[in-house]
């Protein structure tokens, strides 16, 4: 499965829309312009994860990931529309063992139709299409992850959250509900399933965020058997750290602890789970007009 940080990267593609209502309520003023284009670089490494399943014999091993998005949006001709288009390029690497995959990748356009109010997306369509395989690509490997979801306005500092996300590859669509809480200028609680989180404001500059994450992703790979569906996913609990460096230039660090581990092969032989290890993750984040 996939986990947003922004709309059209992973499941962290559902983030936005639900902050920005918390923050901006149902009396918002006039749409503000987003940003023209966002870049997103990102890379995690995990420690050893005890797997248990058919075939696992009780190992594991650590894992690294590497992903990197780009979209660009421009205005449509209602006010707050905006339709964005770029690309999205996932790497997962793990330790070796003939029970699960040695590597999962994937490259896909992004496609985004979004509504904004105060600079702040409170509705998205996202979707990216593309190839998702672990070590050979083929034309079956096809596929279209989407996720829908929108805020709902509930007072000035309280909305609710409702979407799905779903795609071919994926064993059950993924519910997306919750709601948000802005409880003061500096604190804001994200109660939103599958990722929830306390959001603390430092200053203008600086965030902390300790809550879960979700990543992951559908794929066909190759196995002993012939080809195959696995869908991969990591939840982790952790802290992050962010800071606007300068406009346009945002840095995280975070650190925590991977609760589970999956691989489900839920088309044969079934489910590889297991408990992980410490994590820690550097992003970067660039935007501008």
């Amino acid at each position: 499965m996939a986990s947003v940080r922004k709309l059209f990267l992973r499941w962290r593609r559902w983030r936005g829309p639900c902050l920005a209502l918390a923050l901006a309520g149902p009396a918002a003023g006039a749409p503000a312009a987003p940003a023209a284009f966002e870049l997103d670089v990102e890379s995690i490494a995990t420690g050893p994860c005890r797997m248990e399943g058919p075939g696992a014999a009780d190992q594991g091993g650590g894992s690294q990931s590497i992903t990197a998005s780009f979209l660009a949006r421009r205005p449509l001709g209602g006010a707050g529309w905006y339709a964005g288009g770029g690309f999205q390029a996932e790497d997962y690497f793990f330790a070796d063992n003939p029970a699960w995959p040695r590597r999962l990748q994937d490259y896909a356009a992004a496609l985004a139709l979004e509504y904004y109010r105060d600079g702040e997306s409170v509705a998205s369509l996202t979707a990216q299409p593309g190839f998702y395989f672990g070590t050979h690509a083929a034309l079956s490997a096809w596929d279209v992850p989407f996720t829908l979801v929108s805020g709902v306005p509930v007072a000035s500092d309280f909305a609710g959250v409702i979407g799905v996300s779903n795609g071919r590859f994926y064993h059950h669509a993924l519910p997306i509900a919750g709601f948000v809480w802005t409880l003061g200028p500096r604190v804001r609680l994200e109660a939103v399933y599958p990722e929830p989180a306390l959001v603390l404001t430092l200053d203008r500059a600086t965030t902390l965020r300790l809550g879960g994450e979700l990543t992951g992703e559908g794929f066909l790979v190759d196995a002993p058997a012939g080809r195959t569906v696995v869908e991969y996913s990591s939840y982790r609990v952790g802290l992050e750290w962010r800071r606007d460096w300068r406009p346009g230039v945002r840095l995280a660090l975070g650190a925590g602890f991977e609760v589970e581990r999956t691989f489900d092969y839920f088309r044969r032989q079934g489910r590889l789970q297991g408990t992980g290890n410490g994590y820690v993750k550097f992003s970067a984040e660039f935007s501008g007009n």
